[in-house]
């Protein structure tokens, strides 16, 4: 019996975007997903560790960065644009301060919201030097990150089993990513979606890698069924170990129905300026051509009803304070009663969450994850771990054969693969092997070799798992099947390009400058 419980909690966020860069407008709405991201997740994010790092709290935060992420953040034009963003939001803020003068509620808000973005302006330009990675490499420095990444492009690896090259191609690029970002190879990755099937561990292997992550029905129902459930790593027949999701932290954290972030007193996140106050008001930054563009001024709580109440900010963080109270009290209860139960191993409990939930979505998150920190710290039953010290129970020496599965709706496929969305993958099957012809092509001119790069950018921006998902949930679904096509259309031409049916290098570098992501693809060739 493990009676001095000493259980380690993986507190694990995913940060993933879609890699979306347009340099034709000045204004692209879709980036704006990048700006949200960091205004309101990755930078409070940066703060809360760093606050943490300075009083001296234990304990580790685990966080995946997808490379298309990576390489959103290493982008100079979109840095700028960011840099640009912040003014913006700047002189809203000065604006907002001056219109809500004689609404005292209202302005504390906007006293707050000014001093916020000043604070988060200054971490950015000053303090980063507008270089958030290499921030995340400090704090991993510090003790207070575990780094890890995602596949590639973020594909849905389960749809591509038909081509194993196209899986081994996105693994590659995602170990040099994460190499050329932080100067080591990963030692673990997220898959996204959590999508698995049976051998892709072999694959992984093949490159080096040691652990990932699943669903829970993913790990519960492996063969041989593991001993301890999810609440230890097991390992694969390839050797890498794979830890699954613990539901009731996922409920506690993740609904927003029945977790943490409903509570009518958090932040509501649907009521912003920008579809209240008047466009000469708001100014076209705004905007993108009819469509309001959230600005993050929000000034009312959930409620819980259509008539929102007054945002409290002070309010809310003190709450967040005490979910988090709640919620590591809660896993303390659940170390306890599995120590009691486990002879030869001590408890793991895995908590995924994407990490824009934190900030973005729930916007007092960022705070809760801090006040996680501090409440474990105290705590003489867990600790917050890095996922790098994961180890399987020394008595479970068999090897276990994880499940199909996913943590997408129903637990299997049906998000990427249903009748909305079947179109993309024989489309896809079709570019990977006219791909694969052009790299047989003996005695490549450097024209060829740089079309062949960009077809093989084309390529793996078309596999993203996004662009199902967007389409599937009818969310940004215009765009998401645009991007499908314009991907689809552009590698086509490149091909016919390599071919010699035409030649047109002012199209090749207008592509080359749009979609520029893994600008070191070919430079091997």
């Amino acid at each position: 019996m493990n009676t001095a419980c000493n259980g380690q909690l993986y507190l694990l966020l995913h940060a993933h975007l879609p890699f979306v860069r347009n340099p034709r407008y000045d204004r692209f709405l879709e980036e704006n997903w990048l700006f949200e991201a960091l205004t309101e997740s990755y930078l409070p994010l940066v703060q809360s560790l760093s606050h943490l790092a300075e009083k001296g709290v234990p304990g580790t935060l685990n966080l995946s960065i997808s490379p298309t992420l990576i390489a959103m953040l290493s982008d100079k034009l979109l840095c700028e644009r960011y840099s640009r963003h912040l003014e913006k939001l700047q002189e809203l803020a000065h604006k907002e301060l001056r219109r809500l003068e004689k609404d005292p509620e209202r302005l504390q808000i906007a006293k707050f919201y000014a001093a916020r973005i000043m604070e988060l302006s200054e971490l950015w330009e000053n303090r980063l030097q507008r270089d958030i990675l290499s921030e995340f490499a400090a704090l991993e420095r510090r003790g207070k990150l575990s780094l890890l990444t995602c596949i590639g492009t973020h594909p849905f690896l389960p749809a591509y089993q038909a081509e194993p090259e196209s899986i081994r191609l996105q693994i590659r690029l995602t170990i040099e990513a994460f190499k050329r970002a932080f100067g080591r190879a990963p030692k673990g990755v997220w898959l996204p979606e959590c999508g698995f099937f049976d051998g892709l561990d072999e694959y992984l292997a093949e490159q080096g890698l040691q652990y990932f992550f699943m669903e829970t029905h993913g790990v519960l129902l492996a063969d041989p069924a593991p001993k301890y459930g999810v609440f230890a790593p097991i390992k694969t027949p390839s050797g890498l170990l794979v830890l699954g999701r613990e539901q009731a932290s996922s409920v506690e954290v993740w609904s927003r129905q029945r977790g943490y972030p409903g509570h009518p007193d958090y932040r509501e996140f649907y009521k912003d300026i920008s579809k209240e106050l008047d466009r000469d008001y708001l100014g076209e930054y705004f905007f993108a051509g009819n469509s309001p563009i959230d600005s993050g001024f929000k000034y009312c709580r959930i409620t819980g009803g259509e008539q929102k109440a007054i945002y409290h900010p002070w309010q809310a963080m003190n709450l967040a304070r005490e979910h988090a109270r709640l919620f590591v009290a809660n896993r303390e209860a659940l170390m306890a009663e599995l120590g009691s139960q486990m002879e030869s191993h001590r408890p793991c409990v895995l908590c995924p969450y994407d990490a824009e939930l934190f900030g973005h979505w729930w916007f007092e998150g960022p705070q809760f994850i801090e006040a996680v920190f501090e409440r474990a710290a105290s705590s003489e039953i867990l600790q917050l771990a890095s996922v790098n010290e994961m180890q399987m129970d020394p008595e479970d020496t068999v090897a276990h054969n994880p499940i199909f599965s996913s943590w997408g709706e129903n637990g299997f496929a049906s998000v990427w693969v249903n009748p909305q969305v079947e179109y993309i993958y024989p489309k896809f099957f079709k570019m990977f092997s006219l791909f694969q012809a052009a790299q047989k092509v003996p005695s490549q001119t450097a024209l060829q070799k740089r079309i062949l790069a960009q077809m093989e950018r084309e390529l793996v921006l078309y596999q993203a798992s996004d662009w199902a998902f967007m389409i599937h949930n009818n969310s940004a679904e215009g765009y998401a099947r645009e991007r499908l096509a314009n991907h689809e259309r552009d590698f086509m031409k490149l091909s016919a390009m390599f071919n010699g049916e035409f030649e047109d290098e002012a199209l090749l570098s207008e592509i080359e400058s749009r979609d520029n992501i893994f600008p070191w693809i070919g430079l091997k060739n």
